[in-house]
Formats: C-alpha cells, structure tokens, sequence
C-alpha cells in the first residue's frame, strides 16, 4: 500500500532537467538583453556628451568672435582692410565675391585660448591630448558693415577604421587634431560628428562722446 505513494511523492519532490534547463535559457537571454541595452544606453549616453560638449565649444567660439568685432574700428561702404587691422580673426574674412572657406583659427598667445580642447571641453594645455578641433568660416553680408561667422566643432567618431580603411590608420590621420589637415576636405566626412553654430557680426558705432 505504501509503494505507490512513495513514487508518487518523489515525482512531486523536485524539477526534471529538461526544466531547469528550459529556466536557464529563458534567464540567459533575459540577461543577455538586458547587458545589451545597458551597452548600448552607455554608449549613446556618451555620444549625446561629445555632442553637448562640442556645441558648448562652438558657441565659446561664436563669443570669441563678437568680442573679436569689438576691434572693428569703423564701418565702410566697402571692403577696407585697413578696419580690420586690430582683429585677430575678422581681418580673415573672405572678400566679397569670393568662396569662403574653413580655416583653423590661431588665438593670440597671450589670450590663454586655443582652437583644440581635451575630453572635458578645456582649452588645450600643454600635454593634453585633443578631442575637439575647431574652424570657422567668414564671409561678407554686406560689405564693410557685417559678416556671416561660421563655427564647427569636431571630433572623432568612436567607431574604428574607415570604409576606405577596415583598419584604424584611417582614423589615425585626424587624430588629435592632426596638423596638416585641409578643414575643408571634412565636410561630409563620415569619419567624423561635428557642431555648427553661426553668427552675424555687425559695425557698431561707439557711442557719442560728450
């Protein structure tokens, strides 16, 4: 009379294998999932930084140029390089009817400013290696009275290699800011992200004396 309720009680007592098995799957690929998203939340986390950091800087810039037209003397019906003389980067304006293009500005020595910037968006100190490379275009509005400025901010994008070049050395030739690079072959480069921030900067008359 006992035996059947014996076998009975061990069939109850536990799990087959085939169902822990089963359990084992369906927690490997809920965790599989999860690592994934937390990868791929990090990473895009991480991009939206650099693009928040790099749009900081190009606004720095688009500052650095209005304080820069405090030097515009006095305004002309035309193009007069001799206005321009005191600027450190309006005085590099296009002139008019021509193409304007990317140039990488150079701040004063003195100023403490520079045009590349680390990983924390800091103007570059001596050591430091660069993450983010800055141009700026200008050309003329309206001649000897304003000036469209152009800023982009850029950087290297995370992933390796190139299209072109499966391997980094693709990377490797706009690393760091690299000198010797034309700005204005990286329009439309795939390589790279970059922030634009544009500004027009206009002849302010002083205010009369009295």
């Amino acid at each position: 009379m006992s035996t059947p309720r014996i076998r009975r009680r061990r069939r109850r007592g536990g799990y087959t294998m085939i169902e822990v098995m089963m359990a084992l799957g369906v927690l490997t690929a809920g965790a599989v999932g999860i690592m994934a998203m937390q990868a791929a939340a990090t990473r895009g986390n991480l991009e939206a930084r650099r693009m928040t950091t790099a749009s900081q800087l190009a606004q720095r810039w688009v500052e650095r140029l209005r304080r820069d037209a405090v030097q515009w003397r006095s305004g002309s019906p035309t193009v007069n390089p001799v206005l321009m003389n005191d600027t450190d980067y309006l005085r590099l304006t296009t002139a008019p009817g021509g193409s304007p293009s990317w140039f990488v500005p150079t701040p004063p020595a003195t100023s403490g400013e520079t045009a590349n910037f680390d990983h924390y968006g800091r103007d570059l100190t001596a050591g430091a290696t660069p993450h983010y490379c800055t141009n700026i275009r200008l050309a003329w509005l309206y001649p000897g009275r304003a000036i469209r400025a152009d800023v982009r901010v850029w950087y290297l994008r995370r992933s390796t290699g190139t299209q072109a070049d499966p391997t980094s050395s693709g990377r490797a030739a706009l690393a760091g800011c690299a000198p010797g690079v034309d700005p204005n072959t990286l329009t439309g480069d795939f390589r790279i992200r970059a922030a634009h921030a544009s500004t027009v900067l206009r002849y302010v008359p002083p205010p009369p004396t009295n």
